[in-house]
């Protein structure tokens, strides 16, 4: 899971400052690396670094982002073995194309073949050079578009697109199934309208561009540099778009494929009020895990009428332990993530609301923080038990690693170190979300693709390989490539 923006501006004006603002708005989707990317049609120009947007970026980089048209990525890796040389964005051999993605590629190892030697081990490389390869035999909108068909037709993943492409413009594009999300503002300018795309609207809104819509599975847009859009839809599929986006990963402001995730978390929360009230376990006090499921927690409390308190404060100064890169990592980070509010919780019967629990390991330390003041302590998860692994851009690739695989509700439980355990439903998460078309392969093992057991096991294998090699990794400082 990463965040991905792209940007058009008026001629002779940078799109890197709107890039870095829209970054910033999307820096709970990636902690990893940061990088922009800016053509002004003839030349690319690129920063890219390991760190967060505020820490690669200064005035100085921003200001040799030269280019009215550009793209930006803040990384969360499913993939690859180096922090340093997998961060994006990625260009062509010949320099013609930047690429940012969020998503996958579940068939990396097959696909980059042909390309050997890549310089890096990100599947973002074998999408960019791809498009390359079909850009130069025609350095076009439709060479554009024929390089988008051949990823559509060999990529075997989720993958939302940015791309910029020299003498063509900004071209961005979903695949057929819409998994990640991708949406679209405009604004006005004095030589025609200026086209934005993001992972979420929260970016759109940071930079002043107004939404217009979400892109349609596996459809492909350019915003040119002549000022015009050029839309198709290459390879539509059926809509299988991640749950865990309104569950976990998204900021509650935005809005994705027509659903907002604030009121989707609310009725989240409505939905664990019902299985509070069928469990019949009493409670004192909801308390949530911040950030995500405070929204679930007070719609939680508001439908039992049990007050909910900040019983647990974060520290504004740790990231998304999440979405950290390796378990040591995660680890260290949880020791001063959270610290407990005796006042809330001591002696009281905490409903201690999470969003999801994936390895365990993070829940356990929560759990005992609040059982060290608390009467008893009973969790309500707006997630329900994720069972099998995901190969569409959230990592937890390797089966034995999540927590519900082979373990019951009441395993689980004890391992936590819980007094009771309440996940939410299947059928109260499709509710509270409210679209037709959700991938919860995660859950029910039910994959939008075709995911053989050979193509699973290869992939966890390597998956684990590389992030062995990340721990190792010694961060360097930020990359300049200029072409």
């Amino acid at each position: 899971m990463c965040g991905i923006i792209g940007v058009t501006t008026e001629s002779g004006e940078s799109a890197a400052v709107p890039i870095y603002t829209g970054l910033l708005a999307l820096q709970h989707r990636g902690q990893d690396s940061a990088g922009i990317a800016c053509t002004s049609g003839k030349r690319v120009s690129l920063v890219k670094a390991p760190g967060l947007v505020e820490s690669v970026f200064d005035e100085k980089t921003l200001s040799s982002l030269e280019g009215s048209c550009g793209i930006g990525h803040v990384r969360y890796a499913t993939i690859g073995a180096s922090l340093n040389r997998d961060a994006q964005p990625f260009m062509d051999e010949g320099n013609r194309i930047a690429l940012a993605y969020n998503g996958n590629v579940a068939n990396y190892e097959e696909l980059s073949k042909p390309f050997a030697p890549l310089e890096s081990t990100c599947d973002a490389e074998v999408i960019v050079r791809m498009l390359g390869r079909a850009f130069a035999a025609d350095r076009s909108v439709e060479g554009v578009f024929k390089g988008v068909a051949e990823v559509m037709e060999k990529v075997n993943g989720s993958y939302s697109v940015v791309a910029a492409v020299t003498g063509v413009g900004i071209v961005a594009f979903r695949d057929p199934h819409a998994i990640m999300p991708l949406a679209m503002g405009r604004k006005a300018g004095k030589e025609g309208d200026e086209y934005a795309f993001a992972s979420e609207t929260v970016a759109l809104d940071a930079i002043g561009y107004e939404f217009i819509r979400d892109l349609k599975p596996g459809e492909a847009v350019v915003a040119g540099f002549d000022k015009k859009t050029y839309s198709r839809e290459i390879l539509p599929g059926k809509p299988a778009h991640c749950m865990f986006q309104w569950v976990y990963f998204a900021r509650p402001d935005s809005t994705i494929d027509g659903r907002s995730v604030y009121d989707a978390r609310l009725e989240l929360g409505k939905e664990l009020a019902a299985l509070y009230k069928r469990d019949g376990r009493g409670a004192d006090v909801v308390v949530p895990v911040p950030d995500t499921s405070r929204t679930a927690a007070q719609a939680m409390s508001e439908a039992t009428g049990v007050p909910c308190r900040e019983g647990l404060i974060k520290n504004r100064y740790i990231g998304r332990t999440f979405i950290m890169p390796t378990q040591l990592k995660r680890d260290k980070a949880m020791q001063v993530k959270l610290n407990p509010v005796s006042a809330v919780i001591e002696g009281k019967r905490v409903a201690l609301v999470d969003d999801s629990i994936v390895r365990g390991t993070t829940g356990r330390k929560i759990v005992a923080l609040v059982k060290k003041k608390a009467k008893a302590v009973n969790m309500f998860v707006t997630c329900p038990p994720l069972k099998e692994p995901c190969f569409y851009g959230i990592d937890f690739p390797v089966r034995d690693e999540l927590i519900a695989n082979g373990r019951s509700v009441e395993g689980i439980r004890e391992f936590l170190g819980l007094d009771g355990l309440t996940y939410m439903t299947l059928d109260g998460l499709k509710k509270a979300i409210g679209l037709p078309g959700l991938c919860m392969a995660c859950l029910t093992g039910e994959y939008p693709t075709e995911i053989s057991k050979a193509l699973s096991s290869k992939v966890a294998a390597a998956r684990a390989q590389e992030r062995t090699e990340v721990q190792k990794e010694v961060h360097q400082g930020p990359q300049q490539v200029l072409g």
